[in-house]
């Protein structure tokens, strides 16, 4: 056995994966969804993995934009079917976007719940779950859509800040994963202001390859707006990646391997 695999089966690794899935966009969004699904449990898409390509599950999923069609209809048969426990089990009601906690065995959902941003003109809230490992080890998980538009600048800084404090207040290892959509001077003024939890990429050694997650339509340039971030009261070993599938949803899934 590897050390990675010991450290996974011990409860002292966790492998995540967040994505946008750009659910709000109805164009072919029955085939993109069900694509972008076959990525998350084979890790590659189907032609790879016809070839024997297979990569390993993330332990722990986190989606942003979904909505209601795609979750009866694809997310929830294929997570299920590959042992995952979803939150929220069933969907939303209306036919707005929401957020979707997906966990699998090794780790089981304890806790979990949502909150609203304090300051959000669009709304937005974050979900927070604990979990534990069949070992005992426990810990904790968020995810958000945070604030869009440019308008949105001074409710992100503020939500990051918010974050932060929930990662503080944290007994677990606590690690966020989710579509921060914030600018990089953005990100620069928050920890000007006192954020203390570390950035996954940074951690990672800030890999050119995985820079970018987000690219605007009609403009060449990316952003990095889907981030992991981690608490700063414990040494982490981080491994990280993206996949970008642009046929699948304009952001790119980030990915992380997690020891701590």
């Amino acid at each position: 056995m590897t050390v990675q695999a010991m450290s996974e089966s011990s409860g002292s690794a966790l492998r995540i994966l967040s994505w946008n899935v750009n659910g709000l966009d109805a164009a072919r969004l029955d085939s993109r969804i069900e694509q972008l699904c076959t990525e998350i449990v084979l890790g590659v898409d189907l032609s790879d993995a016809l070839t024997g390509e297979v990569r390993p599950m993330p332990a722990v999923v986190c989606l942003q934009e979904v909505v209601r069609r795609a979750h009866l209809a694809t997310i929830g048969p294929h997570l299920r079917a590959a042992g995952f426990v979803l939150y929220p089990e069933k969907p939303a009601r209306d036919e707005g976007d929401y957020l979707l906690l997906a966990v699998r065995p090794p780790w089981r959902i304890d806790e979990v719940a949502a909150h609203a941003f304090g300051d959000s003109p669009l709304a937005r809230a974050w979900l927070e779950a604990t979990i534990v490992h069949q070992a005992g080890a426990r810990a904790r998980v968020l995810t958000a859509h945070m604030e869009s538009l440019r308008s949105g600048s001074g409710s992100r800084v503020a939500q990051c800040v918010e974050l932060d404090s929930r990662i503080r207040a944290s007994a677990e290892p606590c690690v966020f994963a989710g579509d921060t959509n914030l600018r990089d001077e953005e990100w620069a003024r928050a920890r000007d202001g006192g954020v203390a939890m570390r950035d996954a990429f940074e951690l990672a050694g800030a890999p050119r390859a995985h820079r970018h997650t987000w690219w605007p339509e009609r403009r060449g340039r990316g952003y990095r707006f889907d981030r992991v971030w981690l608490d700063a009261k414990r040494a982490w070993t981080v491994e990280l990646g993206t996949r970008r599938r642009p046929r699948l949803s304009d952001h790119a899934a980030i990915e992380a391997l997690l020891s701590f």
